[in-house]
């Protein structure tokens, strides 16, 4: 039996704090209940976000967040709570400012020869930002659509990336971007230099180091692949399953059902965080992966 104090929380946003099927809603946003419960949580321990999406996104649905890594760790922000707004108390790029403008012409063309490829006029094309304005990343997106149809669109706009990205690499000017494709997610995410969020997790671990914590004594959420190399720093690795058409294999230690995050956090934080492996809906949830 595992008996742990927990120190700090970070987590994925997407299909973890929201919900898979609620991602493409105009508000994708937390439920109230979870907001809250970080809320409550966050003013006693930190609670951090690692996620795909960018600072723009992610600034107005997580006031709870002591730390936000952006796109899988390429911009960290820090933030610290005013009685009339939150600020940003450090900013970390973990990339080469003058890299990321001059790849951000690659991005664009990659965004713009999906959108006009007939074959994919049905597929969304998000684009990502820096805090300061540069495009450093790309979610193109298809869990819109059909469930049946999510294998073919996987399939075809891999390849078709796989295309584009090798032409981009030619001399003279390498203009080499990284993908981030997954098993079972009806997307991919392309972004302007290699990255993951196990630098992500560190950074943030290496900057709350001045209130004593360390990977050991953090839980870490996730639902996805790309949450894998954070699961492998935590302490404590829950996964998340928020919908039942994806089972990505995860390396994480535990699994939960999103519906019963809340009432997990709520008893976390009534047992003055200390993490019991014991707890009935993490038993729960195991047996049904037996």
């Amino acid at each position: 039996m595992t008996r742990k104090r927990v120190q700090a929380i970070l987590s994925d946003y997407d299909g973890t704090l929201v919900p898979t099927a609620n991602v493409k809603k105009s508000t994708n946003a937390i439920p109230v209940e979870l907001e809250q419960i970080l809320s409550n949580i966050s003013s006693e321990i930190p609670v951090s976000v690692i996620s795909t999406k960018d600072f723009e996104f992610l600034k107005k649905k997580t006031a709870f967040a002591r730390a936000l890594s952006c796109m899988m760790g390429i911009e960290i922000l820090f933030l610290t709570d005013h009685p009339t707004s939150r600020t940003i108390e450090k900013r970390i790029l973990n990339a080469d400012k003058t890299a990321l403008q001059l790849k951000s012409a690659a991005l664009e063309e990659i965004a713009e020869e999906v959108i006009i490829c007939k074959e994919f006029s049905a597929i969304l094309v998000e684009r990502k930002h820096t805090s300061d304005g540069i495009l450093a990343g790309l979610t193109i997106d298809w869990r819109h659509q059909l469930d049946d149809e999510w294998s073919y669109y996987r399939r075809a706009i891999n390849h078709f990336l796989s295309g584009i990205v090798a032409n981009l690499n030619k001399a003279p000017l390498a203009m080499g971007v990284y993908i981030q494709k997954y098993s079972e997610h009806p997307f991919v995410d392309v972004y302007s230099i290699e990255c993951n969020k196990g630098i992500a997790f560190d950074t943030i671990i290496s900057e709350l180091g001045y209130i004593s914590i360390d990977s050991k004594d953090t839980m870490y959420l996730g639902d996805s692949e790309n949450d894998n190399p954070a699961f492998r720093k935590a302490g404590i690795s829950i996964g998340i399953r928020s919908d039942a058409r994806v089972n990505p294999k995860l390396d994480c230690s535990y699994f939960l059902d999103y519906e019963q995050l809340s009432s997990f956090l709520m008893k976390l934080r009534n047992n003055d965080y200390l993490f019991n492996d014991d707890d009935e809906l993490l038993l729960e949830e195991a047996k049904k992966r037996e």
